[in-house]
C-alpha cells in the first residue's frame, strides 16, 4: 500500500474519532428529553403537598400556622399562642386568683395553719377592725386570729361566680353572703317563729334571775334534756360558726374519721374575712384532720372540704359539681337539725358565714349543742387546747382552740369545761355554746349576741349555775 494511501486513512480515522468524541460531549451536556425536568418538578410538587400546593406554597402555609412571636419576647424561644390560652404561660386564666395561691410569704404561717396566741378568738367571721357600731369591741383574750381574711383570698365573693382553672370552669353556687348587713334588709327573710307543745313545755320552768348580758341564752341539762334557765330563747338570732358543730354531726353520719379527702377548689368558696385553718389545694387529709381543722381553729376551709365531700357522697357521685354538693350538704344540714327538734332555724352555708335567710334561735343550738356533746369524737376534738394534726400526704400542723374555757393559760380557763364551739360574725355578735361536766351530770350552754368579755363570763356563770344545782 502506497504511503499516501495510508496517511489516507490515519486521517480518516482520525476524523471519525473527533466526531465520535464530540458528539458524545455533546450528548452528555443536554438532557435526552427536554421535558423530563418539568415532569420530575411535577412529581415532586404532588408528592409533597397532598392538597396539590406547589411545595414552596405549602412551606408558606406551615410558616402561618407557627405560633406569632410575642411582640414583647426578649429570645426566640419565647412565643405567644393566641388562639390557646391554655398553651400560654403568661395567659391570666392560669394565674391564681386567690391570694392564697400565691403562697406570699407574709401569710405563710396563716395559711399553713401555724400556731398563733392561745386564747385567740377566730371565728366564721372576723370582727370589723372598721369599727363598725354591729361589730363588738376585741379585748384582750379575742387578739390574734388563726387565719386572716387577707389569707383566704379578696376574690372569692361566693355568690354564684365562675372561675377558669386551665381550661375547666368551676362554677360556685350562689350562697346569697352577707357582707355589709347595713345593705341588706335581712330581717325579713325570717319567718314566723314556731311555738309549739314541745317549746311551750320546756319553757313552761321556774325561771331563775341570772345576770345574762347577751341578747338570747339558754341552758341545758345534756342528761335529761330539761330546760334549766333561758333568756329570750326563741328571738331569731345569727349562727356564725356555732353551726359548725351540726356540719361535725351531719359528717359524722356520714363518714368514719379515717376516710381521706382531697382538698379541692372548694376552699376557694371561703369569705374574704374567714378564718381558716390553712388548707392547700391537692394536700390529703383524713375527715378526722378536717374535722379538727374546722372546730379547732373555725377553719371556714375545712368547713367546705367537707362539705363538698359529704355532698357528693350523698349524691353518689364523687364527680359531683361545687354548684351540686355544697347545696346537698347544706340540705343535709338543715334536714339533721329538723330532726333534732330545731324547728326554728336555716342554715345557708357549711361555716356559719352570714347568709341571707339564714338565722335561729339559743333554744335550737341548745338542742344541736346537747347532740354534739353526747358524741364522744366531737368532745374530744373540742376540749383540746391545741390541736397537732399530721395529714395523709405528711403535712404537719397544730392548731390552736378558739374556745378560751378550755386554755388554762386564757385567763378565761373553766376547769369542768369540754367545749364547744365559738362563733363570731357583724351579724351575729360573740357566741359560744359550752358543755361542762361534773360529777356525773354534764350541761349546756348557749350564749348568742354578746360582747367578747360577755361571752366567757355569761357561759361560765351558766355552767356553774347547771352543775351546782
Amino acid at each position: 500500500m502506497s504511503k499516501r494511501r495510508v496517511l489516507g486513512l490515519f486521517l480518516f480515522s482520525c476524523a471519525v474519532i473527533a466526531g465520535l468524541f464530540l458528539g458524545t460531549k455533546l450528548m452528555i451536556g443536554q438532557p435526552a428529553d427536554w421535558g423530563y425536568g418539568r415532569n420530575r418538578q411535577d412529581i415532586s410538587n404532588e408528592a409533597g403537598n397532598e392538597d396539590g400546593k406547589p411545595v414552596d406554597q405549602a412551606v408558606d402555609d406551615e410558616d402561618d400556622k407557627r405560633p406569632e412571636q410575642s411582640p414583647d419576647s426578649t429570645t426566640d424561644d419565647e412565643w405567644h399562642y393566641p388562639d390557646n390560652p391554655a398553651a400560654n404561660p403568661q395567659d391570666p386564666a392560669g394565674e391564681p386568683s386567690n391570694p392564697e395561691d400565691t403562697g406570699s410569704s407574709e401569710n405563710t404561717e396563716e395559711q399553713t395553719g401555724g400556731e398563733v396566741a392561745e386564747g385567740s378568738d377566730s371565728d366564721s367571721r372576723k370582727p370589723d377592725s372598721q369599727g363598725n357600731e354591729e361589730t363588738p369591741a376585741v379585748d384582750e383574750a379575742d387578739e390574734g386570729q388563726t387565719g386572716s381574711g387577707e389569707a383566704s383570698g379578696a376574690d372569692n365573693d361566693n355568690n354564684g361566680d365562675t372561675e377558669t382553672i386551665s381550661e375547666e370552669i368551676i362554677e360556685f353556687p350562689d350562697l346569697n353572703l352577707i357582707y355589709d348587713s347595713t345593705q341588706v334588709d335581712y330581717m325579713k327573710y325570717i319567718p314566723e317563729i314556731i311555738y309549739d307543745s314541745r317549746i311551750e313545755s320546756d319553757l313552761d320552768i321556774d325561771n331563775p334571775s341570772l345576770d345574762i348580758r347577751a341578747v338570747s341564752a339558754i341552758l341545758f341539762d345534756a342528761n335529761t334534756g330539761k330546760v334549766l334557765y333561758y333568756k329570750e330563747p326563741l328571738v331569731p338570732v345569727f349562727p356564725a360558726s356555732t353551726s359548725k358543730l351540726l356540719t361535725a354531726l351531719v359528717v359524722l353520719d356520714w363518714c368514719m374519721e379515717e376516710e381521706e379527702v382531697v382538698v379541692g377548689e372548694e376552699i376557694k368558696m371561703t369569705a374574704p374575712d374567714s378564718t381558716l385553718a390553712g388548707l392547700r389545694k391537692g394536700q390529703i387529709l383524713s375527715v378526722r384532720n378536717a374535722l379538727e381543722g374546722m372546730l379547732v381553729p373555725s377553719g371556714n376551709d375545712a368547713a367546705y372540704v367537707l362539705a363538698a365531700y359529704v355532698g357528693r357522697k350523698s349524691l353518689q357521685n364523687s364527680d359531683a359539681s361545687l354548684k351540686e354538693a355544697i347545696p346537698e350538704f347544706i340540705r343535709l344540714m338543715n334536714e339533721k337539725a329538723k330532726s333534732l327538734g330545731a324547728l326554728n332555724s336555716v342554715f345557708k352555708t357549711p361555716d356559719g358565714y352570714d347568709a341571707i335567710g339564714q338565722y335561729t334561735t339559743a333554744y335550737d343550738m341548745g338542742l344541736i349543742g346537747m347532740a354534739a356533746a353526747n358524741n364522744e369524737t366531737i368532745v374530744e376534738i373540742c376540749s383540746k387546747a391545741t390541736a397537732r394534726n399530721v395529714f395523709v400526704d405528711g403535712f404537719d400542723v397544730t392548731w390552736n382552740n378558739t374556745n378560751s374555757l378550755v386554755i388554762k393559760e386564757s385567763g378565761r380557763y373553766y376547769p369542768y369545761c369540754i367545749g364547744l364551739k365559738t362563733g363570731t360574725s357583724t351579724m351575729a355578735g360573740r357566741c359560744l355554746i359550752s358543755a361542762a361536766r361534773k360529777d356525773g351530770k354534764q350541761v349546756i350552754s348557749v350564749v348568742m349576741n354578746t360582747d367578747a368579755a360577755g361571752r366567757w363570763e355569761d357561759s361560765t356563770a351558766l355552767l356553774k349555775y347547771g352543775l351546782d344545782n
